[in-house]
């Protein structure tokens, strides 16, 4: 009896998986999870594309020619400025810099008597004075321009926005892929966090630059390179926190 007990336990096979073979599942499954978003997230690009390209058609005609887009008479009913402060730490947790950003605010009000409020240029807050009215550049409804004593400031449609926000959630399935694939090593929930959001911020600039040349153009002159230098600046911080927290593991 002890001999037959003793050859059924050698025959049985194993249930359980070695610490190594979970480890490699794991990897695959958030793998296969980062592709599946990445490939999600593209797929829904297309939409928002195919409209931002239709919307830069006619921001090119509207430069040559005028008049290309719908114009509602608008007046501006309020303004405000407020600032925000963003703190930057290091892969210790260490605060390295602490900056603070002015925003500009303008209400407007349409025919209708619906009222929107988006941020503003310095320069453009200025002269939108309460109550002065102002011409209201319209696109499949909404208000995608607006000029007050002979100055101008254009915002990104919808369809711009919807562009930017599938393209930020193609760059996470992407680090989410190539963390599975070439890192996949755990050391805490701090660290995690921490990699997303250096991963996710190299991302903000370019994706915002895109965009915004998609629907706009690019700036010409002094505009395209303070632009570019500002990218490659905020980017430039961002990798190297990213890679400093790798320099840690």
């Amino acid at each position: 009896m002890r001999t037959f007990r003793r050859l059924r336990r050698i025959a049985r096979p194993s249930s359980g998986l070695s610490p190594h073979a979970g480890r490699s599942t794991g990897r695959w499954i958030v793998a296969v999870l980062g592709l599946g978003v990445l490939l999600t997230a593209l797929a829904f690009t297309v939409g928002p594309y195919q409209q931002t390209r239709e919307f830069r058609r006619l921001v090119a005609c509207d430069r040559r020619e005028g008049s290309c887009f719908a114009t509602e008479q608008g007046f501006i009913r309020a303004r405000r400025t407020y600032t925000t402060t963003s703190t930057h730490t290091d892969a210790d947790g260490q605060t390295t810099t602490t900056s603070t950003t002015t925003h500009f605010e303008i209400t407007w009000e349409r025919p209708g008597g619906a009222r929107e409020t988006r941020e503003v240029a310095a320069g453009f807050y200025r002269r939108a004075e309460p109550d002065r009215p102002a011409n209201l550049r319209t696109w499949n409804g909404e208000v995608v321009g607006i000029e007050v004593m002979g100055a101008a400031q254009w915002f990104l449609p919808r369809a711009g926005q919807a562009l930017t926000l599938w393209l930020y959630l193609a760059w996470l399935g992407l680090g989410v892929l190539l963390w599975a694939l070439f890192a996949g090593w755990w050391d805490g929930l701090f660290m995690l966090t921490f990699r997303t959001m250096a991963w996710m911020f190299v991302s903000i600039m370019p994706v915002q630059i895109m965009t915004s040349a998609l629907a706009h153009g690019l700036p010409t002159g002094t505009g395209l390179v303070v632009e570019v230098a500002f990218g490659v600046l905020f980017t430039g911080i961002a990798g190297a926190m990213l890679v400093g927290s790798l320099d840690t593991w």
